[in-house]
């Protein structure tokens, strides 16, 4: 086995320790003999493995204490997969609630009833949400979804319930399919009053659209994630047919 592969699975072993809080926000990791021992690896593979998990943010090194889990309450997003934000917070033990800003019926805008297929001033139920892991706001999320297909959803505690929970539970209708188009953008000042940052802070503007496995667009989101607490990694590879 060669050591680029050896050492990228070393990194997924840790990462996983890490997702499933077998180390927790502001451990401090094994020495790198420790780990070498457990893992019957050299410390040129361990330093690369641990590296890559600095580089991603998951791992934080403090010279002459130590590597630890990093506890800066940032969102490690990636590699992508469909899940909602609850669901993304209980798979790393955090505490996901969020505080309801808005929920309503409203008429579709051009823009909202296109991205959906409906017909302009179709109605849609709107629920916004500023979102928070540990207590920490970390986004404000303005979802759009069809209300002739989700009648009643005014009935449901969102500041403790997910979304996604609530069509395939009461609706029966599983998300299967999303797009996410990320934009680098400014928390606004009135953003930033619920984010608790200062105006001007970086952030992240992102358009979800969901669908169903037949194709139907149940859901569009308009979120604005603070830059300072989530992180998006893409972990890339090559096809066989590329590498020469």
């Amino acid at each position: 086995m060669s050591v680029g592969t050896l050492y990228s699975q070393t990194a997924e072993i840790l990462r996983s320790r890490i997702a499933q809080s077998v180390w927790k926000q502001g451990d401090r990791l094994p020495s790198e003999n420790e780990l070498c021992q457990e893992f019957g690896v050299s410390s040129i593979t361990m330093r690369r493995a641990v590296a890559t998990l600095v580089a991603e943010g998951l791992l934080v090194r403090l010279q002459g204490k130590g590597t630890f889990v990093s506890s800066d309450h940032a969102v490690i997003q990636g590699p992508p997969e469909l899940t909602s934000f609850s669901q993304d917070m209980r798979a790393r033990g955090w505490d996901a609630t969020a505080r309801v800003v808005a929920l309503r019926t409203d008429r579709a805008s051009d823009r909202i009833a296109t991205k959906l297929g409906l017909l302009s001033g179709a109605l849609v139920s709107v629920i916004s949400r500023v979102r928070l892991a540990n207590r920490l706001p970390v986004a404000i999320q303005t979802a759009h979804v069809p209300a002739l297909l989700f009648p009643g959803l005014d009935k449901h505690d969102f500041s403790r319930e997910s979304l996604y929970d609530v069509f395939e539970r009461v609706y029966g209708v599983k998300p299967a399919h999303a797009t996410d188009v990320y934009n680098a953008s400014a928390i606004t000042a009135a953003e930033a009053a619920q984010l608790e940052v200062e105006p001007g802070t970086p952030a992240f503007r992102v358009e979800r659209m969901t669908s169903d496995s037949t194709g139907r667009r149940i859901e569009l989101v308009d979120s604005v994630i603070r830059g300072d607490r989530w992180t998006l990694v893409l972990r890339l590879s090559a096809s066989r047919q590329s590498v020469r």
